[in-house]
């Protein structure tokens, strides 16, 4: 048997799941403080890591993206082994091959280095610009920023065009409370952010007629990411690229748009 051929068999044997009798599972990792896309269900015991088999649910995580990332996996009989940790924990388990994928993750330069995306997306968020109700700011694009301090949380990506915007005095938060707790102090004078977990953020936190959003400059697409020169990673990536085409043809993606839009 030829090298191609041992290929096509090992790969085939991964898809199939029957590598020594295993079950077939994905090792993956996301975080809590993002919703409406993840985050923690009420009064739910935290634990690190939990494998959820097909046709079963997290124990504490829910959400937009892991609904998605759930029903697609399981979509194709694979149960997932999850971790649920801070994103800057769970890049670096991606980076040390302790998960095979990380979600939701957008495209930057930097990220295309290093690691491949899932064809289809897993959600989709606006980028905007948040002030102090009271700012007189007046918005003409990221350009109306420049030599103003503008904080964004410390290991996420806001896009390409966040990237390329190199005269912002940027600033890294732990959080994004911590974000919003620096402009109200107007030590920063906005917070670049995802709109629907920062309004989350907000109204939970009840500043909402604190801040207003004073412009949009983006709007991405996140995926499911992976290692790029890792063929079981990549591989992972393609079998949650069919389970979301099959949760597209049956409706289940549908049910879930309607659930947390």
């Amino acid at each position: 048997m030829n090298g191609r051929m041992v290929a096509i068999v090992v790969l085939l044997f991964l898809m199939a799941g029957v590598c020594y009798g295993s079950e077939k599972i994905v090792t993956l990792a996301t975080l809590t403080d993002f919703a409406p896309f993840c985050f923690p269900k009420e009064n739910a015991r935290v634990t690190e890591v939990e494998t959820i088999p097909p046709g079963s649910d997290s124990s504490q995580l829910q959400g937009y993206s892991w609904d998605v990332v759930r029903e697609s996996f399981h979509a194709m009989n694979y149960s997932i082994r999850l971790y649920v940790v801070p994103w800057e924990r769970g890049m670096h388990y991606l980076a040390a091959r302790k998960v095979e994928g990380i979600f939701p993750a957008n495209h930057s330069v930097e990220r295309e280095k290093e690691y491949a995306f899932s064809k289809a997306y897993v959600d989709q968020v606006k980028m905007v610009m948040y002030v102090r109700a009271d700012s007189q700011l007046t918005w003409q694009g990221l350009e109306s920023l420049n030599r103003l301090p503008i904080g964004f949380v410390r290991g996420w990506s806001y896009g390409k065009k966040w990237e390329a915007s190199d005269l912002i005095i940027k600033e890294p938060t732990d959080t994004i409370d911590q974000g919003f707790d620096l402009v109200a102090k107007k030590r920063l004078v906005g917070v670049a952010g995802y709109q629907l977990p920062y309004d989350y953020a907000l109204k939970k936190a009840k500043r909402t007629d604190s801040f207003k959003i004073v412009g949009h400059f983006d709007t991405i697409d996140e995926y499911l990411m992976g290692r790029k020169n890792d063929q079981h990673s990549l591989l992972n990536l393609d079998i949650f690229d069919s389970g979301r085409k099959r949760i597209d043809e049956n409706g289940v993606f549908s049910e879930i748009e309607r659930k947390w839009r």
